[in-house]
């Protein structure tokens, strides 16, 4: 056989199989498809990895940066001079404002134990923001707090760690006791004392703390009828500063994983 004859019969073949080829591509279709789909998915999947590790770093970092604007921004509060009101009024406004775009930006953080912890942070801020008012009328005690409990119920709801749940549930408590509504109050408190996941957490000694002395934290709180708020809230410093530490330790792990 020479080899114009070997050529006429590779092209004859090349023609035939090109002639089924429609008919095979379709008898196929899944199975080529399903081939095709998997190696897409492992040349995009490394990329894609890559960019959500990427994102969760920036969103921690942005996250961890509106808490600590946060702790600043109480800072200034106290800081501000007794003899100008302005300087307070301005302070206290951004704390406020600070403090509500926190909380907007909670939708878009994907790290739930992070997304709890700038809820419950964004709560704390608003709740001193209203301890450290000269006057509270009982239309911003209400509104004011209701915005904290709300704050505090959804860290509740998304938060994966113990100490993050029982944070939310402190403040819920404190939200309570602000209202005056001592008998809600004690019922939380006892909950993350009973709660035996809280137990390696500081909060049940502190709910413990709260719930024997609920009598006379009522009178501190009661600043629905009596317009002058004590300048320096006790639970503020007793009660959330510590956890709070604690909180962004428990968030750490989780974000950094992911």
């Amino acid at each position: 056989m020479d080899s114009q004859h070997r050529h006429e019969l590779k092209t004859n073949e090349l023609a035939e199989g090109l002639s089924h080829l429609p008919q095979l591509l379709k008898d196929n279709a899944t199975t080529i498809i399903g081939v095709l789909l998997i190696g897409a998915a492992l040349i995009t999947w490394p990329m894609f990895n890559k960019m959500s590790r990427q994102k969760n770093r920036t969103e921690q970092t942005t996250t961890t940066q509106s808490i600590q604007m946060l702790d600043r921004d109480v800072y200034a509060v106290l800081q501000a001079p007794a003899d100008d009101p302005q300087a307070q009024t301005e302070a206290a406004d951004t704390l406020l404002i600070n403090a509500d775009a926190l909380l907007s930006s909670v939708s878009g953080i994907d790290n739930p134990n992070l997304a709890a912890m700038a809820q419950i942070k964004a709560a704390q801020a608003v709740r001193t923001e209203l301890h450290l008012r000269k006057e509270v009328d009982a239309d911003m005690l209400e509104r004011q707090t209701q915005k904290a409990k709300d704050a505090y119920q959804k860290a509740f709801e998304i938060a994966e760690t113990p100490t993050l749940k029982a944070m939310a549930q402190f403040g819920l408590a404190l939200c309570w006791e602000e209202l005056g509504q001592t008998d809600q109050a004690a019922a939380v408190y006892q909950q993350i004392i009973d709660n035996e996941s809280y137990q390696p957490t500081v909060l049940p000694a502190q709910a413990q703390k709260r719930l024997e002395t609920l009598a006379d934290n009522s009178e501190v709180f009661n600043f629905a009828a009596v317009a002058v708020i004590p300048e320096e809230p006790v639970e503020a410093k007793e009660a959330l500063e510590p956890t709070a530490e604690a909180a962004e330790e428990a968030a750490k792990p989780q974000a950094e994983k992911q």
